[in-house]
Formats: structure tokens, C-alpha cells, sequence
């Protein structure tokens, strides 16, 4: 028989049914309380006084998905997609020795795998975040696609894979504003990964640009990762570490450097003479960093947003 009481809104639950609640459920019944709130309170006013001409879908959005986002930025080759694999269990994502992500691919919880899933849907879906990016235009629309999948993460949290950054001389060959598009997908986000590649710590234009343009004001919920850590020996990781903080220092602002985490993620085992108990430190950081704490944090943003 279905229980009745997890159909409950939030708002009059006791804070000892909320405990015995599974995470979903509890991120289901806060959604759920802050959309009734959103209709009643907030959506009235945003008609009268037309706040959709000033940020489209803006309250829709960020109360529709009710998984944190979490968003993958970096370099050609940095292994953002082989994370996000590592992370589902499986190679849901197709990767290979070559540079393969060209596009944005958003990769959600559903019962069943769907494989292809077209940006047209998804920005026309009103139960996915993802309509304010119609004003991007065709071209942005035909390089965004998703995939839905039945894997545990994913009731935890929504990932975002992003094409790698392009080099100085390729700047302009995109067909759409990628700066503008990034600066969406940051402003949505709950957590943003910026991956590095050990071998690929040049701060080029359109990283500047990233960094300068849409990451300016979110440093709190950007991480670095230094993937592939154990494609160097020890003391040359040490040097790659301090070259990356190096280049960046111009990039970032704030008094607080984003936190940096230290690993090669994948499941592939570590390379010998590496320091694998570092990695492994750093990796399960990292997870809980993802799966427990981002989540609690992004309630209290979706709370904050309609205040």
C-alpha cells in the first residue's frame, strides 16, 4: 500500500518524518513545497511586472530540477566524459583516445535508458530546467542533447558534460555564444568541476573567457581537478600542481582559491610508483563533496531563490 504521508508537503512535516525519509523523497517533498510557493507567491508577481523579458524561465527553472546540477568544464582530452562514465558505472558517454565531446550532453535519472535525446525536446520539456536556452537559437539546439539512465547516481544528481575548451586560433569556429551559453549553465549549476589534463595547463582566450565572463561570482561552487595525476611521477606532480595554481592566479578574484582535488578518475587502477593513497583520499573527497554535501547546499539555494 503507497504511503500516504511522503505525498505530505514539507512545510508540515515534523522534522522526525523528514529523517525517515529517503534523500529523493526528502528532495521530492522540498521541491514540491517550494513550487506551491512559487505558483501562489512569487509566479503572480513575476506576470505583473513581465521579469521573463529581464531573465527568462529564471524561477522556473531553478525550481523544476529538483537534482542539483553538476557541471563538467574543461580542456579537450581533460577525461570529463570518462568521469562522468566512472561516476554511472559504465561507458554510457562514448569516449576514446582522441578529443570526442563536441557538444553539450545533459545526462539525467529515468527507469528506462534512452540514449539520444534531442535539445529541442529538452528545452521544450516542462519538467526539465533547460528552457531558458531556447534563446540561444538553432545552432546551440542541434550540438545539445541528453540521455537518460537508470543509474542510482543520477536520483542524486543531474550531470552536465561540456564541448572541450578550444585553442587561441579556434575561438571563432563556433556557430553560437559559447561564453553565453557557459555563463546559463554556471548560473544553474550547483557544482561546476574545471578539469585539467597535467599536460594541459595553458590558459588560453576562451578559457580566460570563461573565467572572466561566466565563472566571475561563482568561484564558491567551482572545484578544480587535476585528472590523471598519476601520469606523472611525484615530485613532477608537485610542479604540475604549482604551474596550475600559477596560471590561474589571474583568473581567480577571491580570497579563498577553489578547493583542488588531486586524483585520475576512472576506473582504470593508478599507475605504479604514484601515490595511490593520495588519490584515493582525494577521490573519495571528492564523492562525498558531490553526493552529500552539494545537494544540502543546493535546498538551501532553491530556498534562497525565492527570497
Amino acid at each position: 500500500m503507497k504511503d500516504k504521508k511522503s505525498e505530505v508537503p514539507a512545510a508540515v512535516l515534523t522534522r522526525a518524518d523528514v529523517e525517515k525519509m529517503s534523500w529523493e523523497k526528502q528532495q521530492g517533498a522540498v521541491a514540491n513545497e517550494l513550487r506551491k510557493v512559487y505558483e501562489d507567491v512569487v509566479e503572480p508577481v513575476e506576470k505583473e511586472y513581465a521579469y521573463d523579458l529581464f531573465k527568462p524561465s529564471y524561477f522556473n527553472d531553478t525550481l523544476t530540477c529538483s537534482t542539483p546540477l553538476v557541471l563538467f568544464i574543461g580542456p579537450f582530452s581533460a577525461g570529463k566524459t570518462t568521469f562522468i562514465n566512472y561516476m554511472l558505472g559504465g561507458d554510457y558517454l562514448w569516449t576514446g583516445p582522441e578529443p570526442t565531446t563536441n557538444r553539450f550532453n545533459v545526462v539525467f535519472h529515468g527507469e528506462e535508458m534512452q540514449p539520444q535525446i534531442s535539445g529541442r525536446i529538452l528545452v521544450s520539456s516542462p519538467n526539465l530546467p533547460f528552457r531558458g536556452l531556447q534563446r540561444f537559437g538553432n545552432d546551440f539546439l542541434e550540438g545539445f542533447s541528453g540521455m537518460q539512465a537508470p543509474s542510482d547516481i543520477l536520483k542524486s544528481i543531474t550531470l552536465v558534460d561540456t564541448p572541450g575548451i578550444l585553442e587561441t586560433s579556434e575561438v571563432h569556429a563556433r556557430s553560437y555564444d559559447y561564453i553565453e551559453v557557459m555563463k546559463w549553465f554556471v548560473e544553474h549549476s550547483d557544482l561546476i568541476f574545471v578539469m585539467f589534463d597535467p599536460t594541459k595547463l595553458d590558459a588560453g582566450k576562451e578559457l580566460r573567457g570563461l573565467f572572466t565572463k561566466a565563472l566571475k561570482g561563482h568561484e564558491s561552487r567551482m572545484r578544480i581537478v587535476l585528472n590523471k595525476a598519476d601520469s606523472v611521477g611525484q615530485h613532477e606532480l608537485m610542479k604540475v600542481h604549482g604551474a596550475l595554481f600559477w596560471n590561474l592566479s589571474n583568473l581567480i578574484s577571491t580570497s579563498e582559491p577553489p578547493r583542488v582535488y588531486v586524483s585520475s578518475f576512472w576506473a582504470q587502477p593508478y599507475k605504479p610508483n604514484t601515490n595511490h593513497q593520495l588519490f584515493e583520499t582525494e577521490k573519495q573527497a571528492l564523492l562525498y563533496d558531490m553526493l552529500y554535501a552539494v545537494p544540502l547546499e543546493a535546498l538551501d539555494r532553491k530556498v534562497a531563490a525565492l527570497l
